[in-house]
């Protein structure tokens, strides 16, 4: 045997006996900083060798959410001529698309209804469209209506001007006039369509003054215009905001008059029993009853007068001190 080959054994021994002794030594007991240590590292190892290319982590991407269109710009407002018409929703809509199909417009109104104010029809397209791109086609659609003008759902500011002489305005193009000559004589003044009366035309047959709203796009243009005095035909005009209620209007929040819900910055207060919440929380106090609003065993109280009614009642003072003195109801022409 040579000596090189004694040598390796000898090494090959040696080693062999390191490896027994130390599996024989009981197995130490790993405290739980020795534990995260060993997670820590094992971990950085990982990374170490997903960046080396050893390891390539594939991450689902996230779809991005489609925006989806406000309702009031898939809307057209279509005013019509005649004020005599009956709504056929169903008809009307079909005759809509009918007519875009056989254009071959990728186009497609899903709803037709009158709207609240004004003698006007509001055409809704599908959510994926603009109302833009179904204006921009009147010409294939608008023989379905009478149609007298057609205009985007806009949420407009206005304001009121008081006092106009009904003389000079009150004619068939007088509303016209004063629009050219409110944006000639005021700086950066800009109507975005002709006023309106508030009264009745009978009622500016027999007056000399009258108001009218004025229309804006935005509420900055309305505040600027607002509370000063306006030129118009040699002379200067008062403004005030615009409120659309009447006297008589009552808050569904506080129950008071002379406002609106959307107006109202007071405490709630119920319509049965004056107490401080809202209508819609109220609830019989027995047990027993299983109605969800009032019953037989609420105890009528109003939040007004204090009487023992409801707080929309007739018979309450408040109720009838709100009415308008006269039977003619104020006229708050809304459509625009």
């Amino acid at each position: 045997m040579t000596e090189n080959s004694q040598t390796s054994q000898k090494a090959q021994v040696s080693q062999t006996s390191q490896v027994m002794q130390n599996s024989q030594k009981p197995t130490q007991k790993l405290t739980y900083a020795q534990k995260a240590a060993q997670v820590t590292g094992a971990n950085a190892n990982a990374n170490a060798n997903a960046n080396a290319g050893e390891w390539n982590l594939v991450t689902k991407k996230s779809s991005p959410k489609s925006q989806e269109i406000p309702y009031r710009e898939r809307r057209l407002i279509v005013n019509l001529k005649n004020e005599n018409w009956t709504l056929k929703a169903m008809e009307m809509r079909d005759s809509v698309n009918n007519a875009l199909k056989k254009a071959k417009i990728d186009l497609i109104v899903v709803t037709v209804a009158k709207t609240q104010k004004g003698n006007n029809i509001a055409l809704t397209v599908s959510e994926k469209y603009i109302a833009d791109a179904l204006l921009a086609q009147r010409a294939i659609w608008e023989h379905v209506f009478d149609v007298k003008s057609i205009k985007k759902d806009e949420k407009w500011h206005k304001i009121v001007i008081h006092s106009l002489e009904t003389e000079i305005f009150n004619t068939e193009t007088g509303m016209e006039n004063l629009k050219t000559e409110l944006e000639s004589y005021n700086l950066g003044l800009k109507l975005i369509t002709n006023s309106i009366w508030l009264s009745k035309s009978e009622n500016r047959s027999r007056n000399r003054h009258a108001s009218t709203i004025l229309a804006f796009r935005t509420e900055a243009e309305a505040q600027r215009h607002l509370k000063k005095r306006l030129l118009a035909a040699g002379s200067t005009y008062r403004t005030v905001e615009y409120r659309d209620y009447r006297s008589n209007d009552q808050c569904q929040k506080c129950q008071t008059f002379g406002h609106l819900q959307n107006k109202c910055n007071r405490s709630s207060r119920c319509l049965y029993c004056e107490r401080n919440y809202q209508t819609w929380n109220h609830k019989c106090q027995l047990p027993t009853c299983k109605d969800e609003q009032s019953c037989n065993h609420t105890i009528p109280r109003c939040c007004n007068c204090q009487n023992a009614h409801f707080a929309n009642s007739a018979m309450c003072e408040t109720y009838q001190a709100a009415q308008p003195i006269s039977s003619q109801k104020d006229h708050l022409v809304t459509e625009l």
